[in-house]
C-alpha cells in the first residue's frame, strides 16, 4: 500500500500521514496515534528510506552486533564493525549507528526504534541471540537490512564467511606436516569449524569445550595436559581461544610448535602481535564489514533482495605451527 492509497483510506492528506510517521510538522497527537493504529490494521508500514532518499538527507544505518561475553570485548565483531565504519565515509548518503545488543531490553528497544521509523537500514550480526527477530522486524517494516553471518531462515541479503573450509584448511595442514593427535577447542556457533578441521585431519579429533575468553583458553590447555597429554596439534575455534592457550603453554613451559601446534580462527588485528605470533583461518572481518556496507548501498538502490555473497578466508601460518 503506498502513502496516497493509506491518505486516501484514512481521509486525510499525504502530508498528515508524513507528519504522523516522521515526527516532524505540527499534528495532535490525537491524529498520529489514529493514524499509527489504522496503519497497524490495514498493514501499511511507511517506506522511511524513500522519504530519507527522495530528499537526500542523511539516511541512519544501524550496526546490531552482540558482546557475547560482557566480561570480555568481542575483537572480531568489533573489526567487522570498524570495516563497516571504514566504508561509510566514501558514501554520504550514510550515517551509522553502532547499537549493542546486550539484553532482551536491548532488542526490544531495536525493534522499537525499526518500527518507529529511526532507523533507515540495517547491518546485523547473525550470531546475536535474537538476530532473526531484528531481521523480520526489518523485513516487516519495509528497511533495507544486510546480514553478518549466517541465518539458517534467511537465503539472501547476507555476507557470509566461509570458516569450515577455513578449518578444513588448518587440519590439512596438520597432517601435511606430520601431526598425529589433534584436538580441536570450541566456541559459539562453530558447527561448521568442527566438520571442516575433521574433514580436513582425516582422523580422530578431541574436542574441548572453550569459548569465546582468553580464560577459557588457558582452561583448555590445561585440560589437554591433563587428559590428552599426547596432543601435538590444536586448532581454536577463535583467536582469543588461542591467545589465552598460548599463554598457558608458556607459563607450563610447553615449548610451541616443537610440542603442540597452535592454530587460531578468526585473524583479529592482535593475532599477528603474540609472542609466539598466532597462526590463523584469516576471515578477513575487515573485508566482511566493507561487502556488508557495499551490499547494503545495492538494497537501498533496488529495493529488493540481493544475492549473498561469501568472503573468501585464508590461512595464514605464523610462528605457533609449521
Amino acid at each position: 500500500m503506498t502513502i496516497k492509497e493509506f491518505a486516501e483510506l484514512a481521509g486525510v492528506s499525504i502530508a498528515t500521514v508524513s507528519r504522523a510517521f516522521g515526527g516532524a510538522g505540527r499534528i495532535s497527537e490525537r491524529t498520529r496515534k489514529r493514524l499509527r493504529e489504522e496503519a497497524e490494521k490495514v498493514g501499511y508500514s511507511p517506506s522511511f528510506v524513500a522519504r530519507g532518499l527522495a530528499g537526500r538527507r542523511d539516511t541512519t544505518v544501524v550496526l546490531f552486533y552482540p558482546e557475547l561475553y560482557l566480561h570480555e570485548p568481542d575483537p572480531f565483531f568489533s573489526e567487522i564493525a570498524q570495516g563497516v565504519a571504514r566504508a561509510m565515509p566514501e558514501n554520504q548518503l550514510f550515517q551509522l549507528v553502532p547499537y549493542f545488543i546486550q539484553r532482551e531490553r536491548s532488542v526490544i528497544s531495536c525493534c522499537e526504534q525499526i518500527r518507529d521509523g529511526r532507523v533507515s537500514g540495517a547491518i546485523i550480526a547473525a550470531e546475536g541471540g535474537r538476530a532473526a527477530d531484528l531481521a523480520n522486524e526489518a523485513e516487516r517494516n519495509r528497511i533495507p537490512y544486510v546480514i553478518v553471518g549466517e541465518l539458517t531462515e534467511f537465503t539472501a541479503n547476507s555476507v557470509l564467511y566461509d570458516a569450515e573450509q577455513g578449518a578444513f584448511l588448518a587440519g590439512r595442514h596438520f597432517r601435511n606436516t606430520g601431526r598425529k593427535r589433534a584436538a580441536f577447542v570450541t566456541g559459539l556457533h562453530d558447527a561448521g569449524k568442527r566438520a571442516g578441521f575433521r574433514r580436513g585431519f582425516g582422523g580422530e579429533v578431541v574436542e574441548i569445550e572453550g569459548g569465546a575468553g582468553h580464560s577459557y583458553g588457558i582452561r583448555a590447555f590445561e585440560i589437554i595436559r591433563r587428559q590428552f597429554p599426547d596432543t601435538d596439534c590444536v586448532m581454536c575455534a577463535n583467536d582469543v581461544l588461542a591467545a589465552g592457550f598460548l599463554r598457558g603453554a608458556a607459563a607450563a613451559g610447553v615449548p610451541v610448535p616443537d610440542r603442540i601446534s597452535v592454530i587460531g580462527c578468526d585473524d583479529i588485528a592482535s593475532s599477528g602481535f603474540h609472542v609466539p605470533s598466532i597462526s590463523t583461518v584469516s576471515l578477513h572481518p575487515y573485508r566482511v564489514g566493507e561487502a556488508a556496507v557495499s551490499m547494503l548501498e545495492r538494497r537501498f538502490r533496488c529495493r529488493t533482495d540481493v544475492p549473498s555473497e561469501i568472503v573468501p578466508c585464508d590461512l595464514l601460518i605464523r610462528e605457533s605451527s609449521f
